[in-house]
């Protein structure tokens, strides 16, 4: 968001504030401190921070006790540190954290603790975790079902090419992968397979494939790939929902990165602050693990490209920070690499986000990921067929992957690029509808109606648009992202004749 001036009533309010927050403040003492009637106070609070000087207070006490939890020495208290935060009742205390970080303080202490533990007791870095499958040998059935008996080997050699999932006996790996071949007498070949989850003893992924007797030996190498593709984009979504139910004391650096991930690639600012402190976490665990870097400077990117912030230069300055450090340790690593693309692209180093796209195909051909960022590359360089090209195989390769939406975006832009304004609209529709988070693209979607003639779903998006980002101006718009001068003309046009300020 934008930063406004602060009347010198909030200013010197906030400052009390948080020089003393233990302190029983009262929002008429404060307000004579500060020379203002009472009302005129919460008046200016609520306009400017958005909240009333209490719900501030609160906002900020808790903000102190999770820094001091982070911190805390291990003859610590819940208790002590929530009454040094200005917390005298300890109930109260724990519903007001729970609801704003979503676990207790005292998960939080006991991670605290944990981690001071590592540290005093390991002298090196923890070694870089990531999730293991275990090809388990296809059962067969059938006249024919041995002319499908290489497809196991296949498959686990298809996923050693991933390059981040690791193949592991059955008695060590976290994942298992099932397979039933069924060869009758009716010339076709039946495969079906099953992902299955030893931590939660539960399949995860279930799928099958069809094809002829005649092309069985042809066809096995290609339907291992397909097996793997689909894997690629499972994986992540099991390991996602795997470490929401964990222990938070318990968790990796890969298991943080995942509980992170979705909350990153959802484009809403409300979670950012959390994936950012879960990746920060993930960094003192394993400074030499690439993803949690490459994923937090994709935060950070998404922040300054998507408004979220109120100094652009700052979080795109952390971007390319982050993502240099994530690039001496990514080179083998294709999912860290596609991130790395999606933080350089988002700090306006095409150059950069093309080299780690290309780079992570050449560990990894199939990761929908870098296809998609490829895609992006075209779009902001204004080469839309290729744009659309790029992005339809990532959806294609990826049909339910949680980024799909991102890909439909890549096909609205490109197609707004070249002048099809009904399809870029039908494609923006598309994506808000698979992931309606995303309120920051109708600052694309609004105009794109307007050129297609859709004046009234234009009005509708640009007015959802102007509810979140008030403050929102068509400078700010062209600051976003890196597309091409003609582009970020067009839709300033459009966000003009809407009713969105120049400056």
């Amino acid at each position: 968001m934008v930063d406004k001036p602060l009347p010198r009533d909030v200013w010197v309010a906030r400052d009390l504030l948080c020089a003393d927050l233990s302190r029983a403040w009262r929002v008429s003492d404060l307000a004579r401190m500060c020379a203002v009637p009472r009302r005129s106070l919460e008046k200016h609070f609520r306009h400017f921070l958005g909240c009333t000087p209490l719900k501030f207070l609160q906002a900020e006490r808790l903000g102190e006790a999770r820094r001091k939890l982070l911190r805390a020495p291990l003859s610590a208290t819940v208790t002590r540190i929530a009454i040094e935060c200005g917390f005298p009742h300890l109930g109260r205390f724990a519903i007001a954290y729970r609801d704003h970080f979503g676990e207790s303080p005292s998960a939080t202490l006991r991670f605290s603790r944990a981690r001071m533990r590592a540290q005093s007791c390991v002298a090196h870095w923890p070694c870089i975790d990531r999730p293991s499958i275990a090809v388990l040998p296809f059962e067969r059935n059938g006249l024919h079902g041995y002319r499908a008996v290489r497809l196991s080997d296949e498959i686990g050699a298809a996923l050693g090419r991933i390059g981040w999932v690791i193949l592991a006996d059955a008695p060590h790996a976290r994942y298992h992968l099932h397979g039933r071949i069924d060869g009758g007498d009716t010339g076709i070949l039946q495969i079906r397979t099953m992902l299955f989850d030893r931590s939660t003893r539960r399949f995860v992924w279930a799928d099958s494939w069809h094809y002829a007797l005649a092309d069985a030996s042809r066809e096995q190498e290609w339907l291992a790939e397909l097996v793997a593709s689909a894997l690629r984009s499972v994986v992540p979504t099991a390991e996602a929902n795997r470490v929401i139910r964990s222990d938070p004391i318990e968790l990796t650096a890969w298991d943080l990165s995942m509980r992170a991930l979705p909350m990153v690639a959802a484009i809403d600012h409300g979670t950012h602050g959390t994936a950012l402190e879960l990746l920060e976490r993930a960094m003192e665990l394993s400074p030499q693990d690439p993803v949690p870097i490459a994923l937090a400077a994709w935060c950070h990117g998404l922040r300054a490209g998507h408004h979220f912030s109120n100094d652009m230069q700052v979080e795109r300055a952390e971007t390319l920070r982050l993502a240099s450090k994530a690039s001496d340790l990514s080179a083998a690593d294709p999912l860290a690499n596609a991130m790395l693309s999606a933080a350089y692209m988002l700090a306006h180093d095409l150059a950069a986000s093309e080299a780690h796209a290309r780079r992570a195909l050449s560990l990894d051909g199939g990761l929908a990921w870098a296809w998609g960022r490829l895609g992006w590359v075209h779009a902001y360089r204004d080469e839309t067929a290729a744009a659309i090209e790029h992005c339809q195989i990532a959806r294609v390769l990826a049909p339910s992957d949680p980024l799909a939406f991102v890909w439909a975006t890549g096909i609205a832009a490109a197609s707004f690029e070249a002048g099809c304004y009904r399809e870029a609209a039908r494609w923006y529709e598309r994506t808000l509808a698979e992931e309606p988070r995303a309120v920051v693209l109708n600052r694309f979607a609004a105009p794109t109606h307007l050129f297609a003639g859709n004046d009234e779903t234009a009005r509708r998006r640009g007015a959802i648009l102007a509810e979140v980002f008030p403050d929102l101006t068509i400078a700010q718009v062209r600051c976003g992202l890196p597309h091409t001068t003609k582009v970020l003309d067009r839709y300033s046009e459009g966000l003009a004749r809407l009713g969105m300020p120049l400056s």
